[in-house]
């Protein structure tokens, strides 16, 4: 095993992992286009909506209250949510917004919204591929003030051909050949097949990025959300992935297997030796409790077991 490649992730500064990372559209398209799709399937809402709501309303997914309060949607409190709030402003100074658990709980959420407020009940007489339809009514119905937000969602929904989740059987004609209805479905609901060569530290598997990967993207691969790979690896924020930074794809050991402790060089964090040997940090931190207190010094010894 090459443990240089191990080490890469200690080199990243803790600056640069608190600084945010701002998905690509086709990022976010790959991430959370199957909450979406749920949404249709239990509530009647075009994914194609959905998906492009959440793209424009959470600037992919990079928007304070998107990134803070994973609102992807931009629900404002309103009277009757109880639930955790965030304040922003936005029409006015300091207004009061949802905050959730995750992402899947906006998506939710936001059909919720939809489905259970009189004001939108029209949309629902709609087919489910009039997305036209449906980002008109939205701004008739008052889900935005801009007068241009029709046009946002369907220039979305165009250039990014979401309209195909709509109908990925091929409804209405969009597909008509048999094949290719099979191949469109497979695309649309499919995760990504993996490309990476899995390998093993401490009987966990990790792979290693390469050029032009994200969170999100490898997150998608491997059947997973971006929290929880980032839970994995013991980081609380993505950040602009170098290629060649290994990470864990299945939770870590609570100890070492092949080591009884490490002596701290230079350079090292109780984070990098956390991925170093395959250990979840806080089992670490709690064989060593001085971690709690201290930081790392040269020569000090760490327990792995």
């Amino acid at each position: 095993m090459n443990r240089i490649v191990l080490y890469l992730l200690m080199l990243l500064s803790p600056a640069v992992c608190r600084a945010q990372y701002k998905m690509t559209t086709q990022e976010y398209i790959d991430t959370y286009k199957y909450m979406a799709m749920r949404s249709m399937k239990e509530f009647g809402i075009p994914a194609s909506i959905t998906l492009a709501q959440g793209l424009l309303e959470s600037g992919n997914g990079g928007s304070r209250l998107a990134v803070e309060a994973n609102n992807h949607f931009g629900i404002k409190c309103k009277g009757s949510w109880t639930g955790a709030k965030i304040y922003h402003d936005d029409d006015a100074k300091g207004e009061c917004f949802r905050k959730y658990r995750n992402a899947e709980q906006s998506y939710r959420d936001h059909s919720k919204f939809l489905t259970e407020s009189p004001r939108y009940a029209g949309l629902f007489k709609l087919d489910i591929t009039d997305y036209k339809g449906w980002a008109h009514g939205l701004k008739a119905a008052g889900y935005a003030t801009n007068p241009k937000y029709p046009q946002l969602l369907i220039d979305i929904i165009e250039k990014n051909r979401l309209y195909q989740l709509d109908r990925p059987a091929g409804v209405g004609g969009l597909l008509s050949r048999k094949e290719e209805r099979t191949e469109s479905k497979k695309e649309l609901n499919e995760p990504l097949a993996p490309k990476h060569a899995v390998e093993r530290n401490n009987g966990v598997r990790y792979i290693v990025s390469q050029e032009g990967e994200s969170f999100a993207s490898i997150a998608a691969q491997y059947h997973m959300s971006v929290k929880r790979l980032l839970k994995i690896n013991d980081l609380s924020n993505a950040f602009p992935l170098p290629a060649g930074t290994a990470l864990y794809i299945e939770s870590k050991r609570g100890k070492s297997a092949s080591s009884r402790s490490h002596t701290i060089e230079s350079g090292d964090s109780y984070h990098s030796v956390a991925q170093q040997y395959g250990i979840k940090l806080k089992k670490l931190r709690k064989m060593n409790p001085t971690t709690r207190k201290f930081p790392p010094r040269i020569g000090q010894e760490l327990r792995l077991r």
